[in-house]
This record gives C-alpha cells, sequence and structure tokens, in this order.
C-alpha cells in the first residue's frame, strides 16, 4: 500500500510539474499591451541576430541590437511580418504589433522602430536591479520540487539551515553537558492537579531537575 501510494504521489507530482514547466514558457512567450490591457504570444524565430534584418537596398541581412524592431515583406509585399530582437533572440511579435498598430515599412536599411523594457538588463552597476535567488528557470523550479518532496531539502536550503525539520529523534545529550535554554524535565506534561505549583515560562530549575520547594510561611502569633 505503501510503495502505490508513493507512486501515486510521485506521478500526480510528475504531472503538475509539466503543467508548471508549460505554463511557465507560455507566460515567458506573451507580451503585455498597452491597447487592449491584454497579453499576445510571440514566436521565437530561428535567427542569428547578427543576420536578422533583411535589407532590400543592400540585398543582405543586417544585424539587430537589444529592443529594436522592424518589419519584413513577404507575398509580393502582401503580407507584412513584424519582427523584434529581445533577450539577445529574435521574436515575431506580429500580432502585438498589430494591436499597437504600428505602421512601418518593411525591408529597410535602418532600424526603424525601437522598444524599450522595463526588465532590460544593463552593464552598469548603477542601473543594475537585484533579482532574489530563487529558481530561476523551470528546470530548477522541477528540481526544487523533487528535492522537497523526496525528503530531501533542496541546496539553498540545507546551506542556510533548512527549513523542515528532520524526522529521526532528538540528539541525546550526556549528563554532564550543558542544559539547553529551556528542558524540562521527562515526565512533565501540559496537565497539573489542582492547586500544585504550576512553573512559569521565566522560572528556571536548578541542575538537579527537581523544582525548588516552597517555603512554608510561619503563622505568629497575634499579640495582645
Amino acid at each position: 500500500m505503501k510503495r502505490m501510494a508513493a507512486t501515486e504521489l510521485s506521478k500526480s507530482m510528475n504531472e503538475f510539474l509539466t503543467k508548471l514547466q508549460d505554463d511557465l514558457k507560455e507566460a515567458m512567450n506573451t507580451m503585455m499591451c498597452t491597447k487592449c490591457e491584454g497579453k499576445h504570444k510571440r514566436f521565437e524565430m530561428d535567427r542569428d541576430p547578427a543576420e536578422a534584418r533583411f535589407c532590400a537596398e543592400c540585398s543582405r541581412c543586417h544585424s539587430a541590437e537589444e529592443g529594436d524592431l522592424w518589419a519584413e515583406s513577404s507575398m509580393l509585399g502582401l503580407r507584412i511580418t513584424y519582427f523584434a530582437c529581445m533577450e539577445g533572440k529574435v521574436y515575431d511579435i506580429t500580432e502585438w504589433a498589430g494591436c499597437q498598430r504600428i505602421s512601418i515599412s518593411p525591408d529597410t536599411h535602418r532600424v526603424p522602430y525601437h522598444i524599450s523594457f522595463g526588465s532590460k538588463n544593463n552593464s552598469s552597476a548603477t542601473r543594475h536591479r537585484y533579482h532574489a535567488t530563487g529558481p530561476s528557470n523551470p528546470a530548477d523550479l522541477q528540481d526544487f520540487f523533487n528535492r522537497m518532496f523526496k525528503g530531501g531539502p533542496p541546496n539553498d536550503m540545507a546551506a542556510n539551515g533548512g527549513g523542515f525539520f528532520p524526522s529521526g529523534p532528538p540528539p541525546h545529550h550526556p549528563p554532564g553537558a550543558g542544559a539547553a535554554p529551556f528542558s524540562p524535565p521527562p515526565g512533565q506534561t501540559g496537565f497539573y492537579m489542582p492547586g500544585g505549583h504550576r512553573p512559569d515560562s521565566g522560572e528556571t530549575w536548578p541542575d538537579g531537575g527537581k523544582p525548588p520547594r516552597r517555603r512554608k510561611k510561619v503563622r505568629k502569633p497575634f499579640q495582645r
């Protein structure tokens, strides 16, 4: 039964990670639109940024830099396709450009349009943004979940002390070792006898492990 339950859990976890990877890829290949306030898909092209833009004047391809946007014609000029260089890759962003109503001449020598991105990286230290450490891609995220559900914490979590407690028995301290900041004696529970002494959280006991005895109040005789 335990083996079947572990197999079902592993299968469901793999399906969840696969779906999560697909969702992440879809989210990464979308562009926000300020016109319709929605998202448009972008399609990665098999082009080298060094030879990405076709120039009709030179009959050759020119290089493209980060943020360049241009248009190319096909089917005897009946079809216009918009491209952009983003993150060091060339993408087809015709859907986004059509919603933005961008109209530029195709196959030009110079870059007719330039778009800027809020998350554009810069090598200068003054404009560099700090990103929190964590799973940066779907592969790291899958490794994080696999390590977590297999019983071992991820590498970064283990280096920082871990967020999970060990499942084994607590470590045994020898009698001569120093006591912990708070170590109640064995046999003490959360229940107390009525009228009995209940120790406070800040009360400390001697090394013997027994609570101190309460002093009996001596009644003084009343002087007439």
